[in-house]
């Protein structure tokens, strides 16, 4: 496939498979989804070099009888692999006997988005440029310090598409693409060892390979010498945009979607046109934001992707959910079905059952600067950069949490004043959107899902 033909294609097959799927069992429903994705990818780790080009492709079927639902999956996409998985998943309803009360049908057909941008150079880097890159930036890294023995580097290119059909009429297709690029570079002192991330990634241009090694290098030098913090109190915790990221998706991201809100596991449930955060915070779902890696022109199940408003001025505006959840609560799909991924990644998106999930998340950017945060700080404060281990172990019922903050300084008196031993942080994550004392200007695009800053919160527990 190539990326100009690619929709018509997988539109094609899909509409081929759903009228064979009709002539198994016409009283039956039928979801066809295909799916479709070329990687280019190179990584350089400890002087070993590996490159591969390849694609992805695989088919869904769904299949419903009243109540009871049929879930089948192939590799490849083809007619005759839909055949197969249509079949199988049609075979599966009659053996196993299980109904699903929540089940409503599929979804009905709303028509399409808009599909986000794509940069041509995207689509034709290969190994041999994703190499040089990895090159660059490991020499750039090893370059900042003779303490710095061990940096990894690892950059891709990945486009394609997907298609979605149903039998009550849903057909519709997109395409996308990205390419992205990080270095983990780690400092050894004596008997210390520290590392540190960085990245960068984007669909509407080629990514920037120039300073990432630099800056993860510097980062990771910058940690050796912590000393130990010997304090346990409250103080305010400064959260750098990609550990800001990992807190707003291990919380807000998993309280206002689908399941525990059609659960009432949430406590948002009955929360919506209350002040939930700061006047300050605003988070928006943007499946619609023509730059963002998650952007298409459809969901999961062939809807609208939307830009659906979640805090608004602090205040609790919309809870996300694909068809099946939205029926569930008597409401419509927000365009937020997804199959697969998950922060982190996961399951291939064919082989995934569709759930509701964000699509992107946009946090809106305050006025001040990383360096204007620190200065404001009166008293003591930590800040946090990088992964803070053990942040998706929290609890969406009560909020509580409790993670260990490893690249993580101490702030005294508006100043910065070195790398801290591991410090563990613990609260409730609905009292930190409340006690947000700042939004920085900082705003970074995080290869997870979300585009935020810098943010700045008061009353967590800090144990070091």
């Amino acid at each position: 496939m190539n990326f100009d033909d690619i929709k018509d294609e997988l539109l094609s097959v899909t509409d081929t498979g759903l009228k064979y799927a009709k002539t198994l069992d016409s009283s039956s429903e039928f979801e066809v989804y295909v799916y479709y994705q070329n990687k280019t990818k190179a990584q350089i780790s400890q002087g070993i070099v590996t490159a591969k080009s390849g694609a992805v492709a695989g088919t869904a079927v769904r299949a419903a009888q009243g109540k009871q639902i049929g879930f089948a999956v192939a590799s490849g996409v083809s007619e005759d692999r839909i055949k197969l998985a249509a079949a199988e998943a049609l075979s599966i309803i009659q053996s196993v006997k299980v109904e699903d009360d929540r089940f409503q049908g599929f979804a009905d057909p709303k028509g399409s988005g808009k599909e986000g941008v794509y940069h041509d150079d995207i689509l034709s880097i290969g190994t041999d440029d994703l190499i040089k890159s990895c090159e660059s930036v490991i020499k750039e890294a090893t370059e900042v310090d003779e303490k710095v023995k061990v940096v990894e580097a690892e950059a891709e290119a990945i486009w394609g598409g997907y298609a979605v059909g149903n039998t009550r009429g849903v057909l519709e297709a997109t395409r996308g693409c990205s390419n992205n690029i990080d270095c983990n570079a780690q400092a050894i002192e004596n008997e210390e060892r520290k590392g540190s991330y960085d990245f960068d990634i984007a669909r509407d241009r080629l990514y920037n390979a120039e300073g990432v090694g630099k800056k993860t290098a510097e980062n990771a030098v910058g940690m050796l010498g912590a000393k130990k913090l010997d304090l346990t109190t409250k103080m305010p915790t400064i959260w750098t945009p990609l550990s800001a990221a990992l807190y707003v998706l291990s919380s807000l991201a998993q309280s206002a979607v689908g399941r525990p809100v059609v659960d009432r596991v949430s406590p948002l449930c009955d929360r919506l046109g209350d002040t939930i955060a700061s006047k300050d915070l605003t988070i928006i779902d943007d499946g619609q934001n023509p730059k963002a890696i998650g952007t298409q022109a459809i969901d999961a199940e062939g809807l609208p992707q939307r830009t659906n408003p979640i805090i608004e001025n602090g205040v609790l505006k919309n809870f996300l959910f694909d068809s099946y959840f939205g029926r569930a609560m008597g409401l419509e799909s927000t365009g937020n079905c997804s199959r697969g991924g998950g922060v982190f990644g996961g399951e291939t998106p064919y082989e995934a059952r569709p759930s509701a999930a964000t699509m992107w998340l946009e946090v809106d950017a305050g006025k001040k600067s990383l360096e204007d945060i620190i200065s404001s700080i009166d008293g003591k404060a930590i800040l946090v950069r990088d992964f803070p281990l053990g942040i998706f172990h929290s609890s969406v019922a009560t909020g509580e949490f409790s993670c260990v903050a490893g690249s993580s300084y101490l702030v005294e008196n508006g100043e910065l004043k070195g790398s801290v031993e591991p410090v563990s942080i613990a609260g409730n994550y609905y009292e930190g959107f409340k006690n947000l004392l700042e939004i920085g200007s900082d705003k970074e695009t995080i290869p997870y899902g979300i585009s935020l800053p810098t943010l700045l919160m008061d009353g967590f527990s800090v144990v070091g």
